[in-house]
């Protein structure tokens, strides 16, 4: 049922009054907005409604609360789930399905539109560099009295390496681009 089906005059001047202070509202919570006060206001006679707009308020009151309640939830920022998960992908990648699960973190940094292009490039390439300074680590050792060592560089520095580029993502998630 439509908001303006089934009212009486003083209802439907004031839906419409209403309808025009949510102008600016997107459509959700304008017709959210909209359906519940109608249903409110449906079946009343001319007093009755009159009462019940009183206690309402006027339109443009329901509209600002409506606005304001939007607009907070609109601030709350993105979920800080995705850079969570990144980074246990990043980390853990690296041990639990070698290389491949390492590129899939550095794929979800590339794929998130939550991390400026500077960011997302900063970790990608510091990832990078400590991959490849863990295995030249690996490879100077090799063949030595002391290869242990490079196997404990291979070990060792992706995993510290990949905690603070994850960091330093998760420090920066959802922050505007600076120029």
């Amino acid at each position: 049922m439509k908001p303006f089906e089934s009212q009486n005059e003083v209802a439907g001047s004031y839906l419409k009054e209403l309808r025009a202070a949510l102008r600016d509202g997107t459509p959700q919570v304008r017709d959210e907005v909209l359906n519940d006060i109608a249903d409110t206001l449906r079946g009343l006679d001319v007093d009755e409604t009159q009462a019940r707009i009183r206690e309402l308020g006027t339109p443009d009151t329901i509209a600002a609360d409506a606005m304001a309640e939007t607009a907070s939830l609109e601030d709350a920022g993105p979920s800080r789930a995705y850079p969570i998960i990144t980074s246990i992908v990043l980390i853990a990648g690296w041990y639990l399905v070698p290389v491949l699960g390492w590129v899939a973190g550095l794929i979800m940094i590339g794929a998130s539109q939550d991390w400026s292009s500077r960011v997302r490039r900063n970790g990608i390439l510091a990832s990078v560099a400590v991959i490849v300074a863990s295995t030249i680590g690996l490879f100077a050792f090799r063949g030595t009295d002391a290869w242990l060592v490079g196997v404990i560089i291979f070990g060792v520095l992706p995993f510290l390496g990949n905690i603070f580029v994850a960091d330093y993502l998760r420090r920066r998630w959802g922050l505007p681009a600076r120029r």
